[in-house]
């Protein structure tokens, strides 16, 4: 075997031990619409699509503490934008994100023991170019309303909704998945949590009256990487170092 096949294969075997990392670059959005069965016109509402910090239709208010006045500290479910910055391989990354909190409101007529409302969730990547570097899915949401102190309850956190999403764009050279799921209970008096045992047929988030809760989509990104050698390369790229080192000694005595 000659010495520039030997060297050839030694820098071969330098080079597959590392995995290929990758910018993940992008931003992140949601907002509110179609709001169903409850009464969101006129001049004694009980729901509302608003605008917050992150922009027009970003705010869904239910119900109120008072019994003649709409919306006096209202239940509120906000749509979170995000920054997306990552470095593969990155695991649990945030693609999007509910803020809720859930007030102790007066329930005066049943429009509210449930209604309806649609999230639109929205991703764009500038890093890494793609086929298809922006996606989305809109998320059928039901808030169920039940009379106080028991706490409320959003469905419509489905896995097809995920695979949707996930399908929705594409990376050069990362691969998207495990799509899911989190909620991170937050401060007040109560708790929070995601149940996946599918009550009713659905997945549901549940808080407590007068708690804090997140709802996190996140998923995982990672490069592809070079397979590692077997042992029997590593040898043979460690022969070839010591030959080229040989041959280069050799050279320098036939110089001199």
């Amino acid at each position: 075997m000659n010495v520039k096949l030997i060297a050839a294969i030694a820098a071969l075997g330098l080079a597959s031990g590392f995995a290929n990392a990758a910018s993940v670059i992008g931003t992140a959005q949601g907002s509110f619409s179609n709001l169903s069965s409850c009464d969101y016109t006129g001049g004694d509402r009980d729901c509302r699509i608003t605008a917050s910090a992150n922009g027009a239709n970003t705010q869904v208010e239910w119900g109120s503490q008072h019994s003649t006045m709409d919306f006096v500290n209202p239940s509120k479910l906000t749509a979170v934008d995000l920054d997306i910055n990552a470095q593969t391989n990155a695991y649990g990354v945030k693609l999007g994100q509910l803020d809720w909190y859930n007030s102790a409101t007066l329930r005066l007529n049943n429009s509210l023991d449930v209604l309806g409302v649609k999230w639109t969730m929205a991703v764009n990547f500038t890093t890494p170019a793609g086929p298809d570097a922006n996606g989305g899915e809109p998320f059928s949401l039901t808030i169920k309303n039940p009379i106080n102190p028991t706490g409320d309850s959003i469905y419509g956190f489905e896995l097809t909704d995920l695979a949707n999403l996930g399908n929705s764009f594409s990376l050069s050279g990362i691969t998207v998945n495990n799509l899911r799921y989190q909620v991170a209970d937050g401060t007040g008096s109560g708790t929070s949590f995601l149940d996946t045992s599918s009550r009713m047929g659905k997945t549901y988030w549940y808080n407590d009256e007068l708690n804090y809760s997140s709802l996190y989509v996140v998923a995982d990104f990672t490069a592809p990487t070079t397979p590692v050698p077997e042992p029997e390369t590593y040898a043979l790229m460690l022969a070839g170092l010591g030959l080229l080192g040989f041959m280069a000694r050799r050279r320098k005595q036939k110089d001199a």
